[in-house]
């Protein structure tokens, strides 16, 4: 079995349980039909399909990622204490390869809910706006604006799920992603990554690439942290930053995991 098969079994596998779980389900799907009704009141038909994919993905963005983290924060703890560990380690592929092939299995999964949620907000944009480009717009949006701030919650949720209860860890992935996303530290000073490169709210990429006007990029705490939007660069910037500190999240799950055994 060459390294692709290997992690495609993986991500097959968990994608089979996720989808037969009914907190999955239970966990993404209230919370989708709650930012869609949400959304659809951001829908103008006096504005571009552009802008309005921009900003109904924005707020999306600040909803959804928190029902993706309650419902994945146990997934590779359960890994783990089914066994599950010990047999991915006897196929190819590195450690943090078969990581991702857990999380991308029941992370796909979850997505459902958000990707069809996706589907029908580009209709009603194409038809407020009469314009059939507002399907591709939206779909922009999900992948630039809505993915990269799910997958960075999801692996802080799964990262904290192997070192403290799962039942807080739900709890606890709330407070924390509105601290990450939407915390006023002019009002009250704690250390924050809002406003600046480091926010996986998608405020940067949305005006980049869509044209919104941002509430918060480029006002962060720290002034060489926090360029003020100025199109694709600093969207660029601000992905690379959000899918880097994805990364090293999933890295240290990793090796809490290796430890652990």
């Amino acid at each position: 079995m060459n390294r692709v098969a290997a992690a495609g079994a993986v991500v097959g596998y968990e994608a089979r349980m996720a989808a037969r779980s009914r907190a999955v389900w239970i966990g993404t799907l209230p919370v989708a039909l709650l930012c869609l009704l949400i959304a659809l009141a951001q829908v103008s038909g006096q504005e571009s399909a552009r802008l309005n994919a921009g900003a109904t993905a924005e707020a999306v963005a600040l909803l959804v990622p928190v029902g993706i983290a309650v419902v994945l924060a146990d997934r590779l703890r359960r890994s783990r204490t089914a066994g599950l560990d010990e047999l991915l380690d006897t196929m190819p592929g590195s450690g943090t390869g078969r990581v991702v092939g857990v999380l991308g299995g029941a992370f796909a999964v979850a997505l459902l809910p958000v990707a069809a949620l996706f589907a029908v907000l580009g209709a009603v944009i194409a038809v407020r706006t009469g314009d059939p480009a507002a399907t591709a717009w939206s779909a922009l949006a999900f992948v630039l604006v809505v993915l990269p701030a799910c997958a960075w919650i999801a692996a802080l949720a799964s990262l904290l799920g192997l070192v403290l209860p799962v039942t807080p860890v739900r709890f606890l992935v709330v407070p924390l992603w509105f601290w990450a996303v939407a915390w006023n530290h002019t009002l009250l000073w704690v250390p924050t990554p809002v406003g600046t490169l480091l926010v996986p709210s998608g405020e940067y990429p949305s005006q980049a690439w869509f044209g919104t006007s941002p509430s918060w990029a480029g006002r962060g705490q720290l002034d060489w942290l926090s360029p003020a939007p100025a199109g694709a660069a600093t969207g660029l910037l601000n992905l690379a930053c959000v899918l880097l500190g994805t990364a090293l999240m999933v890295g240290c799950a990793r090796l809490i995991m290796m430890r652990k055994r």
